[in-house]
């Protein structure tokens, strides 16, 4: 049976007043831990089980549930978890976990348009959420996460986890000195060839037998089993945004994050499809220009057609110069001065401790339901400016 709401929302507290009186019967030493937080993770594909795999090496958690509508995803997973917790239970629809297993927090890893049920479901049974970015594949979803937040007093984290990485965070820190200015623009290009939204082959094994189709569909239009839309569903505009929602989001993200951005006044964005005729409904080829009053402009500009420019963000100030190149190595010019500082590459354990430790102290995150809200919130109005309302 499902914890009561009290119990989940308030344990941590009565756990560390309880571990308090604890300590001071004993002349200051406790001997007792809270429990190992116990976690359900909601899609476990390509992202998922990424964010998976290192929780599972985490202290203080424990994968105790996974759900999935692709059978041998599901069943991966569980061989994986059972190496820890040899009891873990799975389902193929999140309703039936979140209902059946006692949970303090979900992490969700699904296609876009599965976020806000996800998200929602999980609030209304009283557990803390992380979910992959975009918390929301549309506007209105995200007002709704927002509030259905605010009022049980849930944990969120959105997985941007470029917040928690030190390099992004030294970038924050020199922006918000203002030793180089006034900034004027950020630019972001980020060019592939051949990759997320390019040409790929589903997995062999995959059939209308071990793809739970319908469940995957949910609310969306009704097309016969397609192993392209289940696995390359970000080609397609009925479940995901696109290059916007996908990759533009990261760096939008991170530009509110080191600057401290209000809401921008105009959103301007094109796109087309130049490459892939294979029935895709999102572009190949994305720019969007966001202009944030009496702040800055914010450039972005992506295709998956060739990749020979890679992916570099520019921050231009009127005294200096930021320039950070694959996510993880950053110049700072000052003048004739060069700073070249060497990062450590991107990982999810930061941002997931980040989350966990919010769960314990009822704090906020790092990348929390607001600024989630803010970044989809833009680029599905990016998406719309593309390609009119769905």
């Amino acid at each position: 049976m499902v914890a009561p709401l009290t119990t989940r929302r308030h344990f941590f507290s009565q756990s560390a007043m309880a571990s308090a009186a604890l300590l001071a019967a004993q002349g200051g030493i406790a001997q007792d831990a809270p429990r190992p937080l116990r976690l359900g993770f909601i899609g476990v594909g390509n992202r998922g089980s990424s964010l998976l795999r290192d929780t599972l090496e985490m202290k203080g958690v424990q994968v105790v549930s996974i759900t999935d509508t692709y059978d041998v995803w599901r069943a991966r997973a569980v061989v994986w978890c059972k190496e820890h917790y040899p009891a873990v239970t799975d389902y193929i629809k999140f309703e039936r976990m979140i209902s059946g297993e006692e949970l303090d927090a979900v992490v969700i890893a699904t296609p876009d348009h599965i976020h806000a049920p996800a998200i929602l479901e999980a609030i209304e049974a009283g557990l803390d959420v992380y979910v992959e970015k975009p918390m929301t594949l549309t506007e209105a979803e995200s007002q709704a996460v927002v509030e259905a937040a605010k009022d049980k007093g849930t944990v969120l984290q959105v997985g941007t986890q470029l917040r928690s990485q030190p390099v992004y965070q030294k970038v924050r820190e020199v922006v918000q000195s203002g030793e180089l200015g006034k900034l004027a623009l950020v630019q972001v290009s980020r060019h592939y060839k051949g990759r997320n939204l390019a040409t790929a082959t589903p997995p062999e094994e995959a059939n209308e037998n071990n793809v739970h189709w319908k469940t995957f569909l949910r609310h969306t239009q009704r097309y016969k089993y397609d192993p392209v839309r289940y696995f390359k569903w970000r080609r397609f505009r009925n479940y995901s945004n696109g290059y916007f929602g996908d990759l533009m989001l990261q760096h939008l993200d991170m530009c509110h994050f080191v600057t401290g951005a209000t809401t921008p006044t105009r959103i301007s964005a094109s796109g087309g499809i130049y490459l892939f005729d294979d029935g895709r409904t999102c572009p190949d080829t994305i720019s969007a220009l966001i202009e944030y009053p009496g702040q800055f402009q914010f450039n972005f500009a992506c295709t998956s057609t060739n990749g020979h420019y890679g992916l570099v963000e520019r921050y231009l100030f009127s005294g200096g110069t930021i320039e950070v190149k694959g996510m993880t190595d950053i110049t700072i010019i000052r003048g004739d001065i060069k700073e070249e500082i060497k990062g450590e590459g991107i990982n999810n354990t930061l941002h997931l401790q980040n989350f966990f430790d919010a769960i314990h102290s009822r704090g906020t995150t790092i990348a929390p339901v607001e600024a989630g809200a803010f970044a989809a919130t833009i680029t599905h109005r990016a998406m719309i400016s593309t390609m009119g309302e769905a």
